[in-house]
């Protein structure tokens, strides 16, 4: 009987130790293909960073000096040029000077998620890229843009968008630059709110989009300054451009984290 026992504990103990380097061996095997996954994603947009860079790369060293707001307007263009032959669905770049977010900005007619799973060549990705909302102008010529973006924990993406919740970073970076085919513009933020995408807090942002009449505008800004989570100066009036940065935030169910900022020049 004490054998029969014995054997028994053996058993249950060598079936755990199997079950537990079974559990172990497909955790492993899960990390490991985020990381790749994370590399290959941070790879390839290494590529579309460098693809910029170098379409500029011979018209930045025609002239010694520091290129001037047309010549800046020109590198802008020829990028862009150069860019979209690779791909049409390009519609702009979208940078912030010292963060990490410096990303094109894809659109794809009636869909928001293609490009929130896939990289600047088509291929899947878990990071994907920022998304010309599918109800804006594609050509951004409305008074009204908004672009969505994955809050990556690695912080690809927009996933440092949250550190706008901090007054002093969001001081430090509220200057964004939006490069189109024709022109570069600058944008200053002017709100950061914590809303839901489903409108259960009272403010259902999504229904603000197109911005044609003066109340929808007005009432759109006055719902941002009074739920930003800090107070800032400058603000928007009717005829003004707004940009839309948002992101998913998980401090709420279906939260949503947007800094909108107003074009400056």
């Amino acid at each position: 009987m004490k054998k029969r026992r014995g054997n028994i504990l053996k058993t249950v103990r060598r079936t755990i130790l199997i079950l537990s380097c079974i559990t172990f061996l497909v955790v492993t095997g899960i990390f490991a293909a985020l990381l790749y996954a994370e590399h290959k994603s941070s790879t390839n947009m290494k590529k579309v960073q460098k693809m910029a860079s170098v379409s500029v790369a011979t018209a930045s060293t025609v002239k010694a000096k520091e290129p001037d707001s047309e010549e800046k307007s020109n590198l802008v263009t020829l990028k862009m040029e150069y860019m979209k032959k690779k791909i049409r669905d390009l519609k702009g770049c979208l940078s912030i000077n010292g963060t990490e977010i410096d990303y094109p900005i894809m659109f794809t007619e009636g869909d928001n998620d293609y490009y929130l799973e896939h990289d600047f060549f088509r291929n899947p990705d878990r990071n994907g890229l920022l998304v010309l909302d599918k109800r804006c102008e594609s050509d951004l010529s409305g008074n009204h843009i908004l672009i969505h973006g994955h809050n990556m924990k690695s912080g690809a993406i927009f996933g440092t968008l949250k550190y706008y919740k901090d007054e002093s970073y969001m001081r430090k970076h509220q200057g964004i630059e939006l490069d189109t085919d024709t022109e570069q513009r600058f944008y200053e933020v002017i709100a950061v709110v914590d809303t839901s995408s489903t409108g259960e807090n009272g403010f259902n942002y999504a229904e603000f989009i197109q911005l044609e009449d003066k109340d929808s505008f007005d009432t759109y800004v006055a719902n941002l300054k009074l739920r930003s989570l800090h107070k800032i100066a400058s603000t928007a009036t009717y005829g003004d451009e707004l940009l839309t940065l948002s992101t998913c935030d998980y401090t709420m169910k279906n939260g949503r984290l947007l800094v909108v900022a107003k074009r400056v020049g």
